[in-house]
């Protein structure tokens, strides 16, 4: 069994912290200024929140039959909560 010494597991700790801190700037700093400086990520960035969007559910792609078919499949699952929801 390996046992770690004191001073290796305040080394690992900083690591971690030092590690969480850089993502979180990456991730919520620096990001958000790409998507602000870069036009072509700005405009991606506009249509996603324009049309209600969600990048995590389907890749957006800018043609105009995934648009169509990502809101026609929203609609039909908002009908079908609606008739759950009345008919309980």
């Amino acid at each position: 069994m390996i046992s770690l010494s004191s001073s290796s597991r305040k080394v690992a700790w900083l690591k971690l912290v030092a590690l969480s801190i850089v993502t979180w700037l990456f991730l919520g700093e620096f990001l958000p200024w790409v998507y602000d400086v870069v036009p072509p990520l700005r405009h991606s960035r506009d249509q996603q929140a324009k049309f209600d969007i969600s990048a995590g559910a389907i890749y957006y792609t800018d043609v105009p039959v995934s648009l169509d078919s990502e809101m026609a499949s929203r609609e039909a699952v908002q009908k079908a909560i609606e008739l759950r929801a009345s008919s309980m």
